[in-house]
């Protein structure tokens, strides 16, 4: 489903060039869980960034479903991010003015989809989130392990072909952390394909394989089903 063969990035102001990836190899199947882990500054947000197609590779060849992404302009990319991807982030990202509900439904607007198809739709995951009393409230009603849920249910509307979570759990406490990490592990009990990025090895042990990167290379897995 994703390939990527050697994958750099490098940013360049005209006077100060820095590589920030370096012959990044990575194959992700249908329905793996997969959790990259590194520190502060090794480029684990900049790949996360290539996998959603929010940037674009230097140099190197990546397909997600078949899609040659370097060969996709601005356009394009909006659209593939629109139709294969759904985003998770550790700031949740939700419109402050938006109740939970219209927070869900914004990106089937996005598509096209027609208004009473998106509410039914993003009812219906919000449901499925535990949330179907809180539809109506705005983000500033809800508890931060609340914001994430809708956070999912909005990345969950288009049926995505990968959920990619950055730092999902960063602003959470641990039972709200734990609660949202069951959430990923049903959606990928179901067919979900889940790439995350975290610093917690506790929550690196829900995925199924796990990956290391550091100053700017991908390693090999380090632990595989160690989540019980």
């Amino acid at each position: 489903m994703l390939s990527m063969k050697d994958i750099c990035k490098t940013y360049d102001n005209g006077k100060l060039t820095l590589p920030v990836l370096f012959n990044i190899n990575l194959e992700i199947e249908k329905g793996d869980f997969v959790a990259i882990t590194g520190p502060s500054g090794s480029g684990k947000s900049t790949l996360m960034n290539i996998i959603g197609c929010l940037d674009t590779a230097t140099s190197g060849t990546y397909i997600l479903n078949g899609e040659d992404i370097a060969s996709k302009n601005e356009n394009e990319l909006a659209e593939i991010r629109n139709k294969y991807i759904g985003f998770v982030f550790q700031s949740f990202n939700l419109m402050p003015r938006e109740t939970a509900l219209e927070n869900v439904a914004l990106p089937m607007l996005y598509a096209g989809i027609k208004k009473k198809q998106r509410l039914e739709r993003a009812a219906a995951v919000l449901e499925k989130m535990g949330l179907g009393d809180r539809m109506d409230h705005l983000p500033g009603q809800l508890s931060g392990g609340q914001k994430q849920r809708v956070a999912i249910a909005r990345a969950m509307a288009l049926d995505p072909s990968v959920l990619l979570a950055d730092e999902p759990t960063g602003a959470l406490d641990s039972k709200s952390s734990f609660q949202i990490m069951d959430i990923f592990r049903e959606l990928n009990s179901e067919g979900t394909t889940i790439i995350m990025i975290t610093h917690d090895s506790e929550i690196a042990d829900y995925a199924k394989t796990q990956l290391h990167i550091r100053d700017g290379r991908l390693y090999a897995p380090l632990k595989e089903g160690s989540a019980q």
